[in-house]
Protein backbone atom coordinates (compact mmCIF):
# COMPACT_ATOMS: atom_id res chain seq x y z
CA UNK A 1 0.00 0.00 0.00
CA UNK A 2 1.00 3.60 -0.50
CA UNK A 3 1.84 5.65 2.56
CA UNK A 4 0.18 8.89 3.64
CA UNK A 5 1.79 10.95 6.40
CA UNK A 6 -0.47 13.45 8.19
CA UNK A 7 0.78 16.37 10.26
CA UNK A 8 -1.84 18.56 11.88
CA UNK A 9 -1.51 21.62 14.07
CA UNK A 10 -2.39 25.25 14.58
CA UNK A 11 0.84 26.41 12.87
CA UNK A 12 0.40 29.89 14.36
CA UNK A 13 3.07 30.43 13.13
CA UNK A 14 4.74 27.38 11.61
CA UNK A 15 8.33 27.30 12.89
CA UNK A 16 11.56 25.37 12.38
CA UNK A 17 10.60 22.89 15.11
CA UNK A 18 7.63 21.84 12.98
CA UNK A 19 9.83 21.51 9.91
CA UNK A 20 12.45 19.49 11.79
CA UNK A 21 9.75 17.05 12.97
CA UNK A 22 8.28 16.86 9.49
CA UNK A 23 11.58 16.09 7.73
CA UNK A 24 12.52 13.47 10.34
CA UNK A 25 9.17 11.76 9.88
CA UNK A 26 9.49 11.80 6.08
CA UNK A 27 12.95 10.27 6.31
CA UNK A 28 11.67 7.54 8.62
CA UNK A 29 8.31 6.69 7.03
CA UNK A 30 9.18 7.50 3.40
CA UNK A 31 5.59 8.41 2.52
CA UNK A 32 4.29 8.76 -1.01
CA UNK A 33 2.45 11.88 0.08
CA UNK A 34 2.46 14.13 3.15
CA UNK A 35 -0.39 16.41 4.15
CA UNK A 36 -0.01 19.37 6.49
CA UNK A 37 -3.40 20.19 8.00
CA UNK A 38 -3.78 23.55 9.77
CA UNK A 39 -6.69 23.34 12.17
CA UNK A 40 -9.37 25.95 12.69
CA UNK A 41 -10.50 25.57 16.30
CA UNK A 42 -8.13 23.35 18.32
CA UNK A 43 -10.18 21.40 20.91
CA UNK A 44 -7.63 21.35 23.73
CA UNK A 45 -6.49 24.98 23.54
CA UNK A 46 -8.01 27.85 25.49
CA UNK A 47 -7.99 30.32 22.61
CA UNK A 48 -8.35 30.31 18.86
CA UNK A 49 -5.44 31.04 16.50
CA UNK A 50 -4.28 34.67 16.33
CA UNK A 51 -3.30 34.78 12.66
CA UNK A 52 -5.98 34.84 9.98
CA UNK A 53 -6.83 31.75 7.97
CA UNK A 54 -5.15 33.28 4.91
CA UNK A 55 -1.98 34.15 6.84
CA UNK A 56 -1.62 30.65 8.32
CA UNK A 57 -2.19 29.00 4.95
CA UNK A 58 0.29 31.37 3.30
CA UNK A 59 2.94 30.69 5.97
CA UNK A 60 2.51 26.91 5.77
CA UNK A 61 2.77 27.00 1.98
CA UNK A 62 5.94 29.09 2.22
CA UNK A 63 7.45 26.68 4.75
CA UNK A 64 6.92 23.53 2.65
CA UNK A 65 7.62 25.05 -0.76
CA UNK A 66 10.86 23.15 -1.35
CA UNK A 67 9.94 19.86 0.36
CA UNK A 68 8.94 17.22 -2.25
CA UNK A 69 5.56 15.47 -2.09
CA UNK A 70 4.21 17.66 0.70
CA UNK A 71 0.89 19.45 0.29
CA UNK A 72 -1.41 21.56 2.44
CA UNK A 73 -4.88 20.20 3.19
CA UNK A 74 -7.34 23.00 4.01
CA UNK A 75 -10.21 20.70 5.02
CA UNK A 76 -10.20 21.84 8.66
CA UNK A 77 -9.15 25.46 8.35
CA UNK A 78 -11.71 26.29 5.66
CA UNK A 79 -14.55 24.45 7.33
CA UNK A 80 -17.71 26.58 7.45
CA UNK A 81 -18.61 25.05 10.78
CA UNK A 82 -17.47 26.70 13.99
CA UNK A 83 -17.15 23.37 15.76
CA UNK A 84 -13.80 22.18 17.06
CA UNK A 85 -11.32 20.60 14.64
CA UNK A 86 -11.54 16.94 15.65
CA UNK A 87 -8.83 14.71 14.22
CA UNK A 88 -11.03 11.62 13.95
CA UNK A 89 -13.41 13.49 11.60
CA UNK A 90 -10.51 14.63 9.41
CA UNK A 91 -9.17 11.09 9.18
CA UNK A 92 -12.65 9.80 8.25
CA UNK A 93 -12.73 12.41 5.49
CA UNK A 94 -9.27 11.55 4.20
CA UNK A 95 -10.03 7.81 4.23
CA UNK A 96 -12.68 8.40 1.58
CA UNK A 97 -10.17 10.15 -0.68
CA UNK A 98 -6.98 8.15 -0.10
CA UNK A 99 -8.48 4.66 -0.16
CA UNK A 100 -5.34 2.72 -1.02
CA UNK A 101 -3.07 4.38 1.51
CA UNK A 102 -1.78 3.39 4.90
CA UNK A 103 -2.09 6.35 7.26
CA UNK A 104 0.69 7.68 9.51
CA UNK A 105 0.01 10.48 11.98
CA UNK A 106 2.86 12.71 13.16
CA UNK A 107 2.65 14.08 16.68
CA UNK A 108 5.04 15.50 19.27
CA UNK A 109 5.73 13.52 22.42
CA UNK A 110 4.20 16.29 24.53
CA UNK A 111 0.85 15.88 22.76
CA UNK A 112 0.71 12.24 23.78
CA UNK A 113 0.29 13.36 27.38
CA UNK A 114 -3.26 14.46 26.55
CA UNK A 115 -3.92 12.04 23.69
CA UNK A 116 -6.50 10.10 25.68
CA UNK A 117 -8.47 13.36 25.92
CA UNK A 118 -8.77 13.60 22.14
CA UNK A 119 -12.30 12.87 20.99
CA UNK A 120 -12.63 9.23 19.84
CA UNK A 121 -8.87 8.74 20.25
CA UNK A 122 -9.26 4.96 20.13
CA UNK A 123 -10.83 5.26 16.69
CA UNK A 124 -7.88 7.40 15.61
CA UNK A 125 -5.47 4.68 16.76
CA UNK A 126 -7.34 2.06 14.73
CA UNK A 127 -6.90 4.10 11.56
CA UNK A 128 -3.36 5.43 11.84
CA UNK A 129 0.13 4.51 12.95
CA UNK A 130 1.48 7.16 15.28
CA UNK A 131 4.82 8.74 14.42
CA UNK A 132 6.20 10.40 17.53
CA UNK A 133 8.88 13.06 17.77
CA UNK A 134 10.48 12.24 21.10
CA UNK A 135 12.26 14.42 23.61
CA UNK A 136 15.20 13.36 25.77
CA UNK A 137 14.80 9.69 24.79
CA UNK A 138 11.26 9.49 26.15
CA UNK A 139 9.33 6.45 25.04
CA UNK A 140 5.81 6.48 23.68
CA UNK A 141 3.14 4.84 25.85
CA UNK A 142 1.65 3.50 22.63
CA UNK A 143 3.67 0.40 21.80
CA UNK A 144 2.98 0.39 18.05
CA UNK A 145 4.10 3.98 17.57
CA UNK A 146 7.14 4.83 15.47
CA UNK A 147 9.56 6.85 17.59
CA UNK A 148 11.70 9.31 15.70
CA UNK A 149 15.34 9.67 16.63
CA UNK A 150 15.08 13.42 17.13
CA UNK A 151 14.37 15.89 19.88
CA UNK A 152 11.68 18.51 19.53
CA UNK A 153 12.75 22.14 19.43
CA UNK A 154 11.47 23.49 22.71
CA UNK A 155 9.83 26.75 21.64
CA UNK A 156 6.23 27.85 21.89
CA UNK A 157 4.35 29.49 19.04
CA UNK A 158 2.95 32.00 21.56
CA UNK A 159 6.46 33.20 22.32
CA UNK A 160 7.25 33.54 18.62
CA UNK A 161 4.10 35.57 18.04
CA UNK A 162 5.18 38.23 20.52
CA UNK A 163 8.93 37.91 19.95
CA UNK A 164 9.86 36.69 16.45
CA UNK A 165 13.19 34.90 16.58
CA UNK A 166 15.47 34.11 13.65
CA UNK A 167 16.69 31.03 15.48
CA UNK A 168 13.26 29.41 15.27
CA UNK A 169 11.59 31.04 12.25
CA UNK A 170 12.76 30.79 8.66
CA UNK A 171 13.63 34.06 6.87
CA UNK A 172 10.60 33.61 4.59
CA UNK A 173 8.21 33.38 7.54
CA UNK A 174 9.81 36.32 9.37
CA UNK A 175 9.49 38.44 6.22
CA UNK A 176 5.87 37.41 5.71
CA UNK A 177 4.94 38.23 9.33
CA UNK A 178 6.64 41.64 9.14
CA UNK A 179 5.26 42.60 5.72
CA UNK A 180 1.70 41.66 6.65
CA UNK A 181 1.54 42.73 10.30
CA UNK A 182 0.36 39.25 11.22
CA UNK A 183 1.01 39.51 14.97
CA UNK A 184 1.11 43.27 15.55
CA UNK A 185 -1.31 43.10 18.48
CA UNK A 186 0.58 40.28 20.20
CA UNK A 187 3.90 42.06 19.67
CA UNK A 188 2.98 45.48 21.03
CA UNK A 189 0.74 44.56 23.96
CA UNK A 190 3.53 43.46 26.36
CA UNK A 191 5.38 46.72 25.68
CA UNK A 192 2.74 49.19 26.85
CA UNK A 193 0.02 49.93 29.36
CA UNK A 194 -3.56 49.06 28.55
CA UNK A 195 -4.28 52.78 28.14
CA UNK A 196 -1.58 53.05 25.46
CA UNK A 197 -2.66 49.80 23.82
CA UNK A 198 -6.28 50.96 23.51
CA UNK A 199 -5.09 54.27 22.07
CA UNK A 200 -3.03 52.33 19.51
CA UNK A 201 -6.04 50.27 18.45
CA UNK A 202 -8.07 53.45 17.99
CA UNK A 203 -5.30 55.04 15.91
CA UNK A 204 -5.14 51.93 13.71
CA UNK A 205 -8.90 51.99 13.21
CA UNK A 206 -8.80 55.71 12.41
CA UNK A 207 -5.92 55.22 9.95
CA UNK A 208 -7.98 52.62 8.12
CA UNK A 209 -10.94 55.03 7.95
CA UNK A 210 -8.79 57.84 6.56
CA UNK A 211 -7.36 55.41 3.97
CA UNK A 212 -10.69 53.92 2.92
CA UNK A 213 -10.39 55.28 -0.64
CA UNK A 214 -6.79 54.10 -1.02
CA UNK A 215 -5.55 50.72 -2.30
CA UNK A 216 -5.67 47.57 -0.20
CA UNK A 217 -1.87 47.55 -0.06
CA UNK A 218 -1.83 51.10 1.30
CA UNK A 219 -4.53 50.34 3.89
CA UNK A 220 -2.47 47.38 5.11
CA UNK A 221 0.60 49.62 5.44
CA UNK A 222 -1.44 52.21 7.31
CA UNK A 223 -2.66 49.56 9.76
CA UNK A 224 0.83 48.15 10.38
CA UNK A 225 2.33 51.62 10.86
CA UNK A 226 -0.41 52.71 13.25
CA UNK A 227 -0.05 49.55 15.33
CA UNK A 228 3.68 50.12 15.74
CA UNK A 229 3.77 53.93 16.01
CA UNK A 230 3.84 54.14 19.84
CA UNK A 231 5.88 51.05 20.72
CA UNK A 232 8.48 53.12 22.60
CA UNK A 233 6.08 55.75 23.95
CA UNK A 234 6.38 54.52 27.54
CA UNK A 235 10.08 53.67 27.43
CA UNK A 236 12.32 55.68 29.75
CA UNK A 237 14.89 58.20 28.51
CA UNK A 238 17.79 55.74 28.74
CA UNK A 239 15.94 53.10 26.70
CA UNK A 240 15.01 55.63 24.05
CA UNK A 241 18.53 57.04 23.71
CA UNK A 242 19.99 53.54 23.55
CA UNK A 243 17.62 52.56 20.73
CA UNK A 244 18.56 55.56 18.61
CA UNK A 245 22.22 55.30 19.58
CA UNK A 246 22.15 58.88 20.90
CA UNK A 247 21.93 60.16 17.32
CA UNK A 248 19.18 62.71 16.77
CA UNK A 249 18.50 66.31 15.80
CA UNK A 250 18.15 68.08 19.15
CA UNK A 251 16.65 71.14 17.47
CA UNK A 252 13.83 69.11 15.95
CA UNK A 253 13.47 66.72 18.88
CA UNK A 254 14.20 68.74 22.04
CA UNK A 255 12.94 66.19 24.61
CA UNK A 256 12.90 62.43 25.17
CA UNK A 257 9.13 62.52 24.72
CA UNK A 258 9.48 63.87 21.19
CA UNK A 259 11.98 61.10 20.41
CA UNK A 260 9.59 58.20 20.99
CA UNK A 261 8.72 58.04 17.29
CA UNK A 262 12.40 57.70 16.38
CA UNK A 263 12.84 55.03 19.05
CA UNK A 264 9.70 53.17 17.97
CA UNK A 265 10.99 52.96 14.39
CA UNK A 266 14.33 51.64 15.63
CA UNK A 267 12.64 49.08 17.88
CA UNK A 268 10.34 47.56 15.24
CA UNK A 269 13.21 47.36 12.78
CA UNK A 270 15.47 45.60 15.30
CA UNK A 271 12.99 43.35 17.09
CA UNK A 272 10.11 42.83 14.64
CA UNK A 273 12.28 42.87 11.49
CA UNK A 274 10.23 45.53 9.70
CA UNK A 275 12.29 46.76 6.75
CA UNK A 276 9.76 48.81 4.76
CA UNK A 277 11.33 52.30 4.64
CA UNK A 278 8.00 54.06 4.14
CA UNK A 279 6.57 52.43 7.28
CA UNK A 280 9.69 53.15 9.32
CA UNK A 281 9.77 56.78 8.17
CA UNK A 282 6.09 57.26 9.05
CA UNK A 283 6.68 55.86 12.55
CA UNK A 284 9.80 58.00 12.94
CA UNK A 285 7.99 61.19 11.85
CA UNK A 286 4.63 60.81 13.54
CA UNK A 287 5.45 62.98 16.59
CA UNK A 288 6.88 66.01 14.76
CA UNK A 289 6.42 65.43 11.02
CA UNK A 290 8.14 67.34 8.28
CA UNK A 291 5.89 69.58 6.22
CA UNK A 292 6.82 67.63 3.12
CA UNK A 293 6.36 63.97 3.96
CA UNK A 294 4.78 60.85 2.47
CA UNK A 295 1.07 60.20 2.26
CA UNK A 296 1.50 57.40 4.80
CA UNK A 297 3.19 59.79 7.26
CA UNK A 298 0.29 62.22 6.86
CA UNK A 299 -2.29 59.48 7.45
CA UNK A 300 -0.59 58.31 10.67
CA UNK A 301 -0.10 61.84 12.00
CA UNK A 302 -3.75 62.70 11.35
CA UNK A 303 -5.01 59.37 12.72
CA UNK A 304 -3.02 59.92 15.92
CA UNK A 305 -4.58 63.35 16.40
CA UNK A 306 -8.11 62.44 15.27
CA UNK A 307 -8.71 59.13 17.06
CA UNK A 308 -12.04 59.11 18.99
CA UNK A 309 -10.72 59.85 22.47
CA UNK A 310 -9.30 63.22 21.42
CA UNK A 311 -11.14 66.20 22.93
CA UNK A 312 -11.79 69.69 21.59
CA UNK A 313 -8.81 70.82 23.59
CA UNK A 314 -6.63 68.35 21.69
CA UNK A 315 -8.08 69.26 18.31
CA UNK A 316 -11.19 71.30 17.43
CA UNK A 317 -13.87 69.83 15.14
CA UNK A 318 -12.36 66.36 15.28
CA UNK A 319 -15.28 64.56 13.59
CA UNK A 320 -15.45 67.12 10.78
CA UNK A 321 -11.70 66.94 10.19
CA UNK A 322 -11.77 63.14 10.16
CA UNK A 323 -14.46 63.11 7.49
CA UNK A 324 -12.60 65.70 5.42
CA UNK A 325 -9.27 63.83 5.72
CA UNK A 326 -10.64 61.01 3.56
CA UNK A 327 -10.98 63.31 0.53
CA UNK A 328 -8.56 66.15 1.35
CA UNK A 329 -5.73 64.70 3.40
CA UNK A 330 -3.20 67.44 2.64
CA UNK A 331 -5.52 70.21 3.84
CA UNK A 332 -6.33 68.42 7.12
CA UNK A 333 -2.70 67.46 7.70
CA UNK A 334 -1.54 71.06 7.29
CA UNK A 335 -4.30 72.36 9.54
CA UNK A 336 -3.47 69.92 12.36
CA UNK A 337 0.27 70.55 12.02
CA UNK A 338 -0.21 74.32 12.17
CA UNK A 339 -2.61 73.98 15.09
CA UNK A 340 -0.10 71.98 17.12
CA UNK A 341 2.84 74.24 16.21
CA UNK A 342 0.91 77.27 17.45
CA UNK A 343 -0.39 75.38 20.46
CA UNK A 344 3.07 74.54 21.75
CA UNK A 345 4.82 77.83 20.94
Amino acid sequence: MKKLLIFGGTFDPIHLGHIKMLKAAINKVKPNLTLLIPNKNPPLKDSNPKASIKARLDMVNLAIKNIPNVKVCDYEIKSKSNQKSYTYLTINYLKKIYKNYKFYFLVGMDRLNDFNQWKNYQQILKNVTLVVAGRNNEKSKFQDAILLNTNEINISSAELRSKPNKKYLSPKIIKYIANNGVYCAQQIKPLMSDYRYQHTLRVADTAIKISKNKSKAFIKKAYITAMYHDVAKEFNREQILELIDNKYNSKRFPTAHTLHGCASAAYVKKHFFVTDKEILDAIYNHVIPLRKCSMLSKVIYCADKLEPSRTNKDIPNRAKLLKESITNLDKVFNFILDYNINRYK
